[in-house]
């Protein structure tokens, strides 16, 4: 049976799942007609039960792939600050990383200290205030270290997807 790299499973799980999408929409297409009274359904080339088939196959090797998959994501590992970690592990702390700076750079853009309003007026009038409670410049500096540090993590993802291989024939889904 044929191998493939993980990264060309990516690529070829994406074509599966579009292929299933149009057979589907193909299926309903081909489901039913309208017609007049008295006229004859014109039946298109491709039968309901002929693409029900096809769908029902390649919704199989969607899955077999996928499991495939899911088995060389935590059975490889790349190496990562001093230890051996998952593809798997590897891939849900890039998201993790990822998140967090979004919120570090959002921390990281506000100033220390800026007016909010005025409440009251007159003598009695209060200018109030928004007071950081943290250092912006530092959470800046986290956000841009971790931005590197989820950089360099990808790249090690993508090249572990480039050598790490699985056995799938995809000559259906690609050349």
């Amino acid at each position: 049976m044929n191998q493939i790299t993980m990264a060309e499973a990516l690529a070829v799980r994406a074509a599966i799942n579009r292929l299933m999408n149009q057979l589907i929409s193909e299926r309903m297409n081909n489901s039913s007609t309208i017609i007049e009274k008295g006229e004859t359904a014109e039946y298109p080339s491709r039968s309901v039960d002929v693409i029900t088939e096809e769908l029902e196959a390649v919704a199989a090797d969607y899955r077999k792939l996928d499991l495939l998959m899911a088995i060389s994501n935590t059975t490889q590992t790349i190496p990562w600050n001093g230890t051996d970690i998952t593809i798997m592990e590897a891939i849900e702390m890039a998201k993790q990383i990822r998140s967090d700076i979004g919120q570090l750079a959002h921390l990281g853009a506000r100033k220390k200290l800026e007016r909010q309003s005025s409440r009251g007026s007159g003598d009695g009038a209060v200018t109030l205030f928004n007071v950081a409670l943290y250092d912006p410049e530092a959470y800046q500096m986290q956000a841009r270290k971790k931005e590197r540090e989820v950089t360099k993590l990808s790249a090690l993802i993508e090249h572990a997807n480039h050598s790490a291989m699985i056995t799938f024939d995809a000559s259906k889904y690609m050349d």
